[in-house]
């Protein structure tokens, strides 16, 4: 299949066309769409993209290793699901439009499989030890699957990972991942930690 050239289509463009959400909600899933499922800049998703994080996981892990297996097997869940609920055209390709548009029908009250799916595996890719807790090392590990270096890693951890008195604490469990995560995609509060899950945000 031949995949025509797409142009990126700027973020002040997506926020004028889904008015109807709030525009900091369309700023964070552009950047999780781009850094974390457009991994080859096509500005689409298609299978691509997922096999690029699963070579970057065993360039990183290993080819032998657990994080490596169970990429293989959970991107390519994750695509399958993907592309059942969201590519609305069935050209096996999801747009930046067909991302925004399956995140509108979805809340932190009623999130799909597809969801949790993802929710779980990032965490489970983090956690190396297998030990059920994340630590600066493991995700800074997990970071650089997606091109982030240890500075940037360094600091976006130091700011999520603390108690409710704001002093670091040094791992992370999964039922604070998990509300980090909903925070990510769902919340409209700039103060909320889990904006800064996968690196702080600049806007």
């Amino acid at each position: 299949m031949v995949v025509a050239k797409v142009t990126a289509v700027p973020i002040e463009e997506l926020i004028k066309k889904h008015s109807d959400v709030d525009p900091f909600l369309i700023k964070k899933w552009e950047r999780i769409f781009s850094l974390f499922f457009d991994r080859n800049a096509s500005h689409q998703v298609d299978w691509g993209d997922f096999y690029l994080v699963v070579k970057k996981v065993r360039d990183i892990y290993g080819a032998e290793s657990v994080q490596t297996d169970f990429a293989k097997k959970s991107l390519a869940a994750l695509w399958e699901g993907l592309c059942s609920i969201a590519d609305a055209d069935k050209d096996q390709l999801i747009s930046i439009d067909e991302w925004i548009g399956l995140l509108k029908k979805t809340n932190a009250q009623t999130e799909p499989k597809w969801f949790k799916d993802y929710q779980n595996f990032m965490f489970k890719l983090f956690d190396v030890s297998c030990d059920g807790v994340m630590d600066l090392a493991e995700y800074t590990d997990g970071m650089n699957t997606y091109g982030f270096d240890q500075a940037e890693c360094d600091a976006a951890f130091h700011k999520f990972s603390v108690d409710k008195k704001g002093q670091y604490v040094p791992q992370m469990k999964p039922e604070t991942w998990n509300t980090y995560f909903h925070q990510l995609f769902y919340s409209t509060n700039k103060a909320d930690l889990g904006n800064n899950l996968f690196g702080i945000l600049d806007f």
